[in-house]
């Protein structure tokens, strides 16, 4: 009985490392928004990594024809096929904090990200994995 105990922990324990595992690599999104009138396309590119259930990493963004910004994820925790993380951002109109949150889906991750201290359910985007190359 202890051995049959014994062998099921240890394979839930290697599943959700295997789950966290899917997270790790490149991923990217893109939406359009309205600036001043003016269409704007937003890319973000996450580039995560999990480790047991810590998840670190970076997410590089980019505004229409601004230059590209890349900042550190901080917090970054993944349980199952959840995660979550910050980024800090220093904006002309002083530090900006956002919380990320969502799932692993194949391919795909989905969630919503928000301003921290900000009102209502956030921005919600979806990030397609980018092949290995």
């Amino acid at each position: 009985m202890k051995t049959c105990l014994s062998i099921l922990t240890v394979l839930a324990l290697a599943a959700g490392l295997a789950i966290a595992g899917q997270i790790d690599g490149k991923w990217v999104s893109e939406r359009t928004m309205n600036r001043g009138g003016e269409e704007v396309t937003v890319r973000q590119t996450f580039d995560l990594k999990s480790d047991g259930s810590k998840l670190t990493g970076t997410i590089t963004m980019q505004f229409g024809q601004m230059e590209p910004r890349t900042i550190e994820i901080q917090e970054g925790k993944i349980e199952g096929n959840k995660f979550s993380f910050k980024t800090v951002m220093e904006t002309p109109n002083g530090t900006m904090t956002s919380i990320y949150e969502g799932t692993v889906e194949g391919d795909m991750l989905k969630g919503t990200s928000r301003r921290e201290g900000g009102q209502g359910q956030g921005r919600p985007f979806e990030a397609k994995r980018v092949p290995a190359s």
